[in-house]
C-alpha cells in the first residue's frame, strides 16, 4: 500500500500543476502566453500518463507473482498473504481505473478552457483593432497577429486541397495501374493483327504477280495457236496448188 500512496502523491502533484496552469491558461492575453501555456499543460498531462503506464506495470506484476505462488506450498500464511495481494490488486486496479477517468476529465476541460482563451484572445484583438484608440504600435501587432491568423487558415486549406489532389492522383494511378493489362493484351492484339495483315499483303503481291505471269502465257500460247494455225493453212494451200498446177 505504500506504493499505492507513493503513486497518489506524484500524480495529486502533477495534477496541481496541471490546474494551476488551467487557471492561468484562462487569464492570458496572448497567442504566445496561450500556446506555452498550453505546451506545459501537455507536458503534465503526459507525465500524468507515464505515472499512470508506471501503475498499470505494476499491477500486472501481481498476476506474475500470483502464478509464482501456484508453484509454493499452500500454507495459512502463504493463503493470508495471497489474500493481502489479491486484495491491494483490486484497489490499485480501482485507482488506476479513477485515475484514467479523471485524467479524461483533464483533457476535456484543457480542450475546452483552450477554445474559451483563444475565443477571448481573438475578441479582444478585433475589438482593439476596430476601437481606434490603440496606438500605431499596438494597431501593427494585432494586424500582424490577424495576418498570420489568415496565414495559418490559407496554408491549412492549400494543405488540404493539396491532399486532395494527392488522393486524386493516388486513384488515378491505381486506376491506371489496373488499365495497364488490358492496355498491354490490346497493344499484343494490334500487333498480331498487324502481322496477320503483313502476311496477307505478302500473300496478295504473290497472287497479283502469278496472275501477271498466267496473263503472259495465255498472251504466248495464243500467239503461238495463231502462228500455228498460219503454217498449217499455208501448208494446206501450199499443197493444193502443186497438185492444181
Amino acid at each position: 500500500m505504500s506504493d499505492l500512496q507513493n503513486y497518489l502523491n506524484d500524480l495529486l502533484t502533477i495534477d496541481c500543476e496541471i490546474q494551476k496552469n488551467l487557471q492561468h491558461l484562462l487569464i492570458v492575453s496572448s497567442e504566445d502566453a496561450l500556446e506555452k501555456k498550453s505546451n506545459e499543460i501537455k507536458r503534465g498531462i503526459r507525465e500524468f500518463k507515464e505515472k499512470l503506464n508506471e501503475m498499470k506495470d505494476y499491477t500486472e506484476s501481481f498476476n506474475l507473482n500470483e502464478s509464482s505462488g501456484f508453484l509454493s506450498k499452500i500454507t495459512r500464511s502463504s493463503l493470508q498473504s495471497d489474500t493481502e495481494s489479491n486484495s491491494s490488486k483490486e484497489v490499485f486496479i480501482n485507482q488506476l481505473q479513477i485515475e484514467k477517468e479523471h485524467l479524461s476529465n483533464i483533457e476535456n476541460r484543457f480542450r475546452n478552457a483552450y477554445l474559451s482563451a483563444k475565443i477571448k484572445i481573438e475578441q479582444n484583438e478585433r475589438e482593439l483593432l476596430f476601437s481606434g484608440n490603440p496606438s500605431q504600435d499596438e494597431n501593427e501587432v494585432i494586424k500582424r497577429n490577424l495576418t498570420n491568423q489568415m496565414i495559418v487558415k490559407k496554408s491549412n486549406q492549400l494543405s488540404s486541397k493539396f491532399n486532395e489532389v494527392n488522393r486524386q492522383l493516388k486513384w488515378i494511378e491505381n486506376q491506371t495501374s489496373d488499365l495497364l493489362p488490358d492496355l498491354k493484351e490490346s497493344s499484343n492484339s494490334i500487333k498480331n493483327v498487324q502481322q496477320d495483315f503483313g502476311l496477307m499483303k505478302s500473300s496478295i503481291s504473290e497472287g497479283k504477280r502469278l496472275l501477271v505471269r498466267l496473263g503472259r502465257r495465255e498472251f504466248t500460247d495464243k500467239l503461238l495457236i495463231i502462228l500455228s494455225l498460219c503454217f498449217f493453212f499455208s501448208v494446206v494451200f501450199y499443197i493444193v496448188w502443186k497438185r492444181i498446177f
